[in-house]
C-alpha cells in the first residue's frame, strides 16, 4: 500500500521524460494504485477508483480519486476524495475536491471563484478537524492545477520524505470517505419539519441521490421508455422535437428499504419513468414508491 505514494514521488519526474504510450509507471497509476485502494473498500459496486497520469501525454500534477457512483463517476464534475500529487513531487496531498472541467466550461473565466464559493459551502456541511488543509499548492502553472487548488475542501498533506505507513495511509483514506459521505448526506435538502430520525434523513437523501445520478436516469430512460408510467403523458406527442426523448426517472424502492452505504439497484423494477408532473405529485404521497397509488388518482378512482 506505501507504494501507492512513494512510487510515483520516487519516479515520475524521471519516467515523465520517457515516452507516454506504454510506459509502465503509467500503467500502475491506471491499474495497479487504484486496485490497491479498492481493496480496502467496503462497497466496491458503488465506488470505482481511478488513476491518472495524463491522456496521450503526461499531466503535471498524476492523481487517484475515489467516486461515489451516485455522485458522480468521472473527475470532471462533482466531489471526490483524491490523491493529488505536486508537480515537484515534492509531497502528495489526499483531497475532498471537486471536478473542474465541466464548472471551467461553463463559467470560463470566473471558474476559480466559483470553485472556492462552493468548497466553503462544502466545508459548512461538514466536520473540520485541525488537520485539515484548506488550502493546496500543487506547484504548477498549469490551469487545471490552479483550478483544483482552488476547489480543495479540505486535504492532509504528505511531504516526499514524511509519507505515511500502511496504517496511517489506510486510516486517512477511510476518514476522508466518511467526511464524503456525510457531505453527500448532508448536501441534499429534507424537509426538518417532517420530524424525520437521523437514519430517515440519510434513507431520503440516499433516494433522492439516487433519482439525481445521471447514468442511472439514462440506463432506466432507455431501458422503460419515454411515456408517464402514471399518466401517459407522451412529450414528444406535445411538444415535437422539443420532447424528445424527455421522461424523468422516479426511484420506487421505499426509504425504509435503504441500507445506508448500499447500492444494489435493479433499473426494471426499482425505478418508474414518470412526467414532471406525476413526478412531483408522487413525491407528494405518504409512500412516494406507491406508483398503482398515483395512477388511480390519474384515473379517478381513489
Amino acid at each position: 500500500m506505501e507504494r501507492l505514494l512513494r512510487e510515483p514521488i520516487e519516479n515520475y519526474l524521471t519516467q515523465k521524460r520517457q515516452a507516454f504510450a506504454g510506459n509502465p509507471l503509467a500503467d500502475q497509476m491506471r491499474h495497479e494504485f487504484p486496485e490497491l485502494i479498492n481493496r480496502i473498500l467496503s462497497d466496491q459496486t458503488r465506488y470505482k477508483v481511478v488513476g491518472s497520469p495524463g491522456k496521450g501525454n503526461w499531466t503535471d500534477c498524476p492523481w487517484i480519486a475515489i467516486f461515489d457512483t451516485l455522485v458522480t463517476d468521472t473527475a470532471q464534475s462533482g466531489y471526490y476524495p483524491v490523491f493529488l500529487f505536486k508537480a515537484d513531487m515534492s509531497g502528495v496531498y489526499l483531497s475532498l475536491n471537486q471536478g473542474v472541467t465541466e464548472v471551467k466550461d461553463y463559467y470560463k473565466s470566473e471558474a476559480r471563484n466559483v470553485l472556492k464559493l462552493r468548497a466553503e459551502d462544502y466545508r459548512a456541511k461538514i466536520d473540520l478537524d485541525t488537520n485539515d488543509l484548506l488550502e493546496i499548492n500543487l506547484s504548477s502553472i498549469n490551469s487545471n492545477a490552479r483550478l483544483y487548488e482552488a476547489g480543495n475542501i479540505i486535504a492532509r498533506y504528505y511531504p516526499a520524505d514524511n509519507l505515511p505507513n500502511e496504517t496511517e495511509l489506510i486510516a486517512d483514506i477511510l476518514h476522508f470517505l466518511h467526511l464524503y459521505e456525510e457531505l453527500n448526506f448532508n448536501d441534499t435538502h429534507v424537509d426538518e419539519n417532517k420530524g424525520l430520525t437521523a437514519t430517515e434523513k440519510k434513507q431520503y437523501r440516499l433516494h433522492f441521490r439516487i433519482e439525481r445520478n445521471s447514468r442511472l436516469s439514462k440506463k432506466v430512460k432507455e431501458y422503460k421508455g419515454y411515456v408517464c408510467e402514471a399518466c401517459e403523458f407522451d412529450f414528444t406527442t406535445k411538444y415535437g422535437d422539443l420532447g424528445r426523448k424527455f421522461i424523468e426517472a422516479h426511484h420506487l424502492t421505499p426509504i425504509s428499504n435503504l441500507g445506508i452505504g448500499q447500492y444494489k439497484i435493479n433499473i426494471q423494477t426499482d425505478f418508474a419513468v414518470l412526467c414532471s408532473n406525476c413526478h412531483s405529485m408522487i413525491h407528494r404521497l405518504d409512500d412516494p414508491s406507491n406508483l398503482t397509488h398515483l395512477r388511480n388518482i390519474v384515473k379517478g378512482i381513489e
